[in-house]
């Protein structure tokens, strides 16, 4: 069930606990214990940082008996940081601000594309907790007694969502309007908006939507009777919005002001003319493997849209000029039929794919996530079969 947009979600819980002794020779040293014992979904992951506070990189906890990696620089300190009360985490672009959640570690920005390690996509709140947590440790250390000095974030937990003051270490997350799982690598992602990328692997989700959403939804009214010249304008406007996105992403290719500049104003109510632009710019084929029959009538619904969307459904001579449809005359309203309706459908549905397919060859997905989604689905199906 989707969760309501932008929801305080209270912070898991648990304990951090500093156990600090001093051996025989007057050595101090401290160990670090994370418990946690609500009836509530949580996790952890863990950072390094540097005695002052500052996150400097992110810890490869592995499995029992699995070695972390070595802290970049001497001294750091191990920080965890546990999950809200969904086992989520909530993360935050250094580059763009864009906040979202996951349920591990990232390495993408969903909304701008920027790759990253999770040290890197703190919140502010959790960076505020980094350095709590570092000046608590610090504080532990120099101590006159030995003893165990505790960070109870299920104070933190229990003050979500309550008028007054907040405990130390307070945070929460929230959630966001989009609950998605990427179909490459099986990650959920909970993002503001209803596009971007998924946050482990990279993947654009625009496809994805479109291809169990948009034109489902197109192709339910089709197959309801609705009107079908209104199916094949929405077709083509969803086509539209998806080239203009990808295109929106495009422009982290460096790009002379000029040339990026024409792509911002560019529209793309012309098939032909859009293809011909990807295919010279950014060598991406939006019509491989389609008939010739099939993009000419591709391009004739493309300038039909025009008409349905701002002729009230008439043709004009400016129509019949650019689709070069000289089946109908002037005033004389379109038609759609249902095979129509429904071709146009498949058709933006290839052309989106083919889109997709030229995008993740110039900003490619992460393998390892993907290669690992199709591992655990292979071992399944195997599990599954007879």
């Amino acid at each position: 069930m989707q969760k309501a947009e932008f929801e305080e979600i209270a912070h898991c819980g648990g304990q951090v606990i500093f156990s600090v002794k001093t051996n025989q020779k007057g050595q101090r040293g401290y160990q670090i214990t994370w418990q946690h014992s609500r009836p509530v979904a949580c996790g952890i992951f863990a950072v390094y940082a540097i005695p002052q506070g500052v996150p400097v990189d992110t810890i490869q906890l592995g499995g029992i008996g699995q070695p972390w990696n070595s802290p970049p620089i001497p001294n750091c300190i191990s920080v965890f940081i546990a999950s809200d009360s969904e086992g989520r985490y909530g993360h935050q672009c250094p580059a763009c601000q864009g906040y979202w959640r996951s349920n591990g570690l990232p390495s993408t920005c969903p909304y701008c594309g920027l790759p990253g390690h999770a040290h890197e996509f703190l919140t502010a709140a959790q960076r505020r907790y980094v350095k709590q947590y570092c000046d608590r440790l610090v504080e532990a250390m120099n101590a006159k007694e030995d003893g165990d000095h505790v960070i109870d974030m299920d104070a933190v937990a229990d003050a979500a969502g309550k008028v007054g003051d907040k405990p130390p270490f307070y945070y929460t997350e929230e959630s966001q309007q989009n609950n998605f799982t990427c179909n490459a690598c099986g990650e959920f992602n909970d993002i503001l908006g209803t596009y971007g990328y998924c946050s482990f692997c990279g993947t654009r989700n625009d496809f994805q939507e479109m291809d169990a959403n948009t034109i489902p939804g197109i192709r339910k009214r089709i197959n309801a009777g609705g009107s079908y010249e209104d199916c094949v304008r929405d077709a083509v406007a969803a086509f539209d919005s998806f080239v203009g996105r990808y295109v929106e992403q495009l422009g982290r290719i460096p790009m002379t002001p000029r040339r990026k500049a024409r792509f911002k104003k560019m529209s793309f109510h012309n098939l032909k003319a859009v293809a011909e632009e990807l295919r010279t710019v950014f060598d991406i084929d939006v019509l491989d493997n389609m008939k010739s029959e099939d993009i000419e009538f591709a391009a004739l619904m493309f300038h039909r849209r025009h008409v349905y969307e701002h002729k009230g459904g008439e043709a004009d001579q400016k129509y019949i000029y650019d689709s070069g449809d000289t089946s109908v005359k002037p005033k004389q309203a379109l038609h759609e039929t249902q095979e129509s309706a429904h071709k146009l459908a498949s058709l933006v549905v290839k052309m989106a794919r083919n889109l997709h397919r030229g995008f993740n060859d110039i900003f490619p997905p992460d393998e390892a996530p993907t290669q690992r989604h199709e591992r655990s689905v292979q071992r399944l199906a195997e599990l599954q079969s007879p």
